[in-house]
Order: C-alpha cells, then sequence, then structure tokens
C-alpha cells in the first residue's frame, strides 16, 4: 500500500528563448523554495522511452504535498512569472504524491 508523504511536481518545457527561460528560473526558484519546494533534478537532456516528445529540460521539485504546489502554483507572486513563462515557453506539468 502507498502512503504519500511528499508531493513532486514533474515539469517539462521547452523555452523558444533560454536566455528568458534563465531569466523565470532565477525568479522562480526561490519562490519555490518559499512555498516548501526542494529542487531535485534538472535535466537539460531528458530521455524520452514512450513517445518521441523531446521537451527540451525536464525539472523536479519536491514539496511537502498537492497543497504545497497549489499554494505556490496559484499564488499572486507567481501569476506574473507563470504569464511570462507562457509568453515563450511551451510545456506540461504533473504533480504526483509519493
Amino acid at each position: 500500500r502507498w502512503s504519500a508523504v511528499s508531493a513532486y511536481l514533474i515539469i517539462e518545457v521547452t523555452p523558444s528563448d533560454m536566455e528568458r527561460f534563465g531569466e523565470y528560473e532565477r525568479q522562480a526558484l526561490p519562490l519555490a523554495i518559499k512555498y516548501g519546494g526542494e529542487p531535485l533534478a534538472r535535466d537539460e537532456k531528458p530521455l524520452p522511452i514512450e513517445n518521441d516528445d523531446q521537451p527540451a529540460l525536464a525539472v523536479i521539485l519536491k514539496f511537502p504535498d498537492k497543497q504545497a504546489v497549489r499554494n505556490y502554483y496559484e499564488s499572486a507572486e507567481y501569476a506574473p512569472l507563470g504569464e511570462f513563462r507562457r509568453s515563450f515557453c511551451s510545456g506540461r506539468a504533473l504533480v504526483i504524491e509519493a
């Protein structure tokens, strides 16, 4: 039986501008940490094994629980960063408990 103790935010992104993405990361990571996030992995060459999707970058952040991820992602502080990221970046995110 699974017993959830943490939540993991798994992100796949393909920025059209890596310089702007670096600016986004420099602002988003400290904010994620403020909301309980802990960076676990960042890979600029993720290996797709199920389909041909090849994101430019994959990131995993650990949070205390799903609510902490929501608090971060839905915060007024993150809203302008999310809008900024969406202006030059495609991707998807998923939250799982483990």
